[in-house]
């Protein structure tokens, strides 16, 4: 095809038209900050107290209470607080379990530094009690890793009661709970995450990636207390690799502080909406999970049709898509499903040319 590819993989938030204007003011104001050049020179290892009372603040639209700086860390993207979770609490040779299916990066990282990696069972409300019990009471597991708003990739959002009875399960067995909510400010109604409902067994990672921007790269991790929090950040404090870039950090404060960060959240979360509807008017009556202001959509193939025949057709239509067997801890787990990124496309129109390339092939099939 003569245009360029366009691809549905990376959960990229829509950028708002106006987000360039707001990035010339902010830099117009951080060039009048009398401490610019000390600025530049600074180390940012947990963030700036600064910093923390912004994320802080930041995190009360899912938290419902501002929180405590002292239980946030600061850092260099959502990923690097969860690095730094599975390095410090659970570690070489330990045991994580996670939904049978689920964020690839996440297994990637735990792959990286030893960790020993086992799914459990989930139905359409996420991770099953009784599974993850079951593990508990056989082995040792150190973690389960959920990401119970907007699931990556199914889009599941777990119910306030399934939250508790996993939580309850992981405090009666000693394990904790890393909980990614990156997409959890997305939805204009989800239930609070486990660490508003748990804070003692559950660390939470979340940033702005998925919200605002990922180029500000920062993200926030919430250990269960202060104490927590420090003994977390010791065995990184005296490398650089995951501090937040100050002039983020400095932009990030500015934007929480006007109401920026919040319009632009605004912003992402109507287009979201907007392009469900497109994908639903175009798709028609294909077989898919998804919910109103999510990024993607996870789109059951018809039977078959495998994922590489798929993925080979819709790159014919000019669509690029990775394969749905790399959200499943193992092959025998996959779904035979493919995850379409909704947010990526820089426009709607690219967006409906992308998914009448994708309906072609469902049709054709």
């Amino acid at each position: 095809m003569s245009r360029e590819p366009i691809s549905l993989i990376r959960t990229t938030p829509p950028t708002p038209s106006w987000v360039g204007e707001e990035f010339s003011k902010a830099f117009l104001e951080l060039s009048r900050r009398s401490d610019l050049p000390t600025l530049m020179r600074t180390h940012k290892f947990i963030g700036a107290m600064e910093d923390r009372r912004a994320g802080g603040l930041w995190l009360k639209q899912r938290f419902g209470e501002e929180l405590d700086p002292d239980r946030i860390i600061v850092t260099n993207g959502t990923q690097n607080a969860l690095f730094i979770t599975l390095a410090t609490m659970v570690g070489q040779g330990g045991l994580l379990l996670t939904e049978r299916l689920s964020y690839y990066g996440f297994r990637r990282l735990a792959t990286f530094l030893g960790i020993d990696v086992r799914a459990i069972e989930m139905d359409d409300d996420g991770a099953l009690p009784e599974a993850f019990e079951a593990v508990c009471k056989t082995d040792k597991p150190k973690a389960l890793f959920l990401s119970p708003t907007l699931h990556n990739p199914t889009t599941i959002i777990m119910s306030r009661e399934r939250r508790l009875a996993l939580a309850e399960i992981a405090r009666r067995y000693g394990v904790i709970i890393i909980e990614d909510d990156v997409y959890g400010l997305l939805p204009k109604d989800a239930p609070p995450p486990i660490a508003a409902l748990a804070p003692d067994v559950t660390w939470h990672a979340t940033g702005l990636a998925k919200c605002i921007a990922p180029g500000l790269r920062i993200g926030y991790l919430v250990a269960p207390d202060a104490a927590a929090s420090a003994r977390a950040f010791q065995p990184f404090n005296t490398t650089s690799t995951w501090f937040v870039s100050p002039v983020s950090a400095a932009i990030v404060e500015h934007w929480i502080g006007n109401g920026v960060g919040r319009r632009i959240l605004d912003a992402v979360r109507e287009e979201a909406a907007a392009r469900q509807v497109i994908a639903r008017s175009i798709l028609g009556r294909a077989s898919y999970l998804a919910k109103p202001e999510a990024l993607h959509l996870w789109l059951d193939l018809p039977a078959g049709l495998t994922q590489e025949g798929f993925i080979s057709a819709c790159n014919q239509q000019g669509v690029v898509l990775r394969s749905g067997e790399m959200f499943a801890v193992s092959n025998e787990q996959a779904s035979p499903a493919i995850r379409i990124v909704l947010g990526s496309p820089s426009n709607r129109e690219e967006l409906t040319t992308a998914l009448e390339g994708v309906a072609a092939v469902l049709k054709a099939a």
